[in-house]
């Protein structure tokens, strides 16, 4: 079984994670990063909507695809390579398994969205700042 991160195939990865989200994101334009085991895409990250401070993540995935390397790679991306203080999550409220794997990884719950979806449903907005940040390297939290 060999495990790998995807590079350089940004439309392949966001195309795959926007389909595997009931309520399918936009994600046209996303610099991705996908997990790949056994030569399958099982997993991904997605940034989009770069304002200079701020980058939003979106991710899906099956099994155990989170690796401590794939969160290595989007952290530095995000808070390196962009430069941004914080990234945001926008997940539905009824997306526990998304819930509970973005508190696992540190990012913390900050506001209730209602409404948000087309079927009426709330999401929650998650976000990490680069100083909180465990998985970039001393000097790189800033």
């Amino acid at each position: 079984m060999t495990y790998r991160i995807l590079f350089g195939e940004n439309a392949l990865v966001a195309d795959w994670i926007a389909a595997q989200i009931a309520d399918r994101p936009d994600l046209e334009d996303a610099v991705a990063f996908g997990a790949v085991r056994d030569d399958m895409l099982i997993g991904g990250l997605a940034f989009t909507e770069f304002r200079g401070t701020d980058v939003r993540v979106t991710v899906a995935g099956y099994g155990p695809w989170m690796t401590r390397r794939l969160l290595r790679v989007g952290c530095t991306y995000a808070f390196v390579d962009l430069g941004c203080r914080r990234m945001t999550s926008l997940i539905k409220r009824t997306n526990k398994a998304s819930r509970t794997l973005c508190e696992r990884i540190g990012f913390k719950l900050e506001g209730t969205h209602p409404q948000t979806f087309e079927d009426g449903g709330t999401a929650l907005s998650y976000g990490m700042t680069r100083d909180k940040c465990r998985w970039l390297e001393g000097a790189a939290r800033g």
